[in-house]
Parts: C-alpha cells; sequence; structure tokens
C-alpha cells in the first residue's frame, strides 16, 4: 500500500505534468515602465553628471527616524527606512555624509557612472549614542537590495534638479 507521501507526490507530479507552461505576461508600454521604479539601472543621465542611489533597508532599529544626507554641505536626501532615491550631480569630488558628521564618504565621480550608497545605524543601543552611518555598495549588491525597496516620495528628496547650482 502506499503511503501519503507517495500519495501526494504522485498527485502533485501528475498535477504538474497536465498544466501548460506559464505564459509570459504581455504589458503595455505605459504599464512596463512603472513596474521599473525600483530597478535602478533605468535612469539616464544627463550628459557630464553622474547618479547616486541612496538606499535604507528595511530594519526596525531607528525606523522611526529619518535620515538626512548631505552632498557637499547640501540635503540631498531624507531617507526613509525601507526606501531608496537617485539625485544626479555633476561629476567631480564630492563629499557625502549624514547630518551628524560622524561618518561620510568622499567620491571622485566620473561622468555617466552610477554610485550606491546604504544608509543605517552605527554603534551599538537603539537611540542613546548611535550614530547615522553610510556605506558606499558595490552595483550588484545594491541592486539586489534596492528592487526590496519602494522609492522615497518626492517631499523627501530635497537636492534641487539644477545640480549646477551645487558645484563647487
Amino acid at each position: 500500500m502506499l503511503s501519503r507521501t507517495a500519495i501526494l507526490a504522485l498527485v502533485l507530479a501528475f498535477g504538474f505534468a497536465q498544466d501548460p507552461a506559464p505564459k509570459p505576461l504581455q504589458q503595455e508600454p505605459e504599464k512596463a515602465v512603472a513596474s521599473t521604479a525600483a530597478a535602478p539601472a533605468h535612469i539616464a543621465t544627463a550628459e557630464g553628471t553622474c547618479t547616486l542611489y541612496f538606499y535604507r533597508p528595511r530594519l526596525y532599529r531607528g525606523s522611526a527616524v529619518r535620515i538626512g544626507l548631505f552632498v557637499d554641505g547640501n540635503p540631498a536626501v531624507n531617507l526613509v527606512n525601507g526606501r531608496w532615491a537617485a539625485i544626479q550631480i555633476p561629476a567631480g569630488h564630492h563629499v557625502i555624509k549624514p547630518k551628524d558628521d560622524q561618518s561620510g564618504i568622499e567620491v571622485d565621480s566620473e561622468p555617466g557612472q552610477n554610485y550606491y550608497f546604504r544608509a543605517g545605524w552605527g554603534e551599538e543601543g537603539l537611540f542613546h549614542g548611535a550614530h547615522k552611518n553610510l556605506m558606499i555598495v558595490m552595483k550588484e549588491q545594491a541592486t539586489y537590495e534596492i528592487k526590496q525597496l519602494k522609492p522615497l516620495d518626492e517631499k523627501d528628496v530635497t537636492w534641487t534638479a539644477a545640480p549646477s547650482a551645487h558645484k563647487k
């Protein structure tokens, strides 16, 4: 006599053998563009600029607090837990850091290139003594992590559209 496991395996195998292969989804062009909102590689850069991607993984620690990030001393984004944003800046030397100035990154950016930054909390402790932490991340890791997040609301992107206004 067949065991329950063997019967279940036969039922599943027979059920999968009868189903036709799933068909790929057909999307209208407008919907296809909207569905790539979490795919950061599709943002076109203007001539002489590069794109900075900022993201913050969804974690409980410090989740109620926005992390304000600055580029060359100018406000760029206020990162919310589980969100990402992208801004374009002129190519050249830039300093990216959170408001508390305890961590930061200097980058010599090149035109047309993308740079990825993950923000979070540094040392242990819920809020007492904790500082904001910023890390530069490889494209392969960042794109995977960003796909799991939602885009940042426009009200939290404080970088102006004219990058020449921020050029040093």
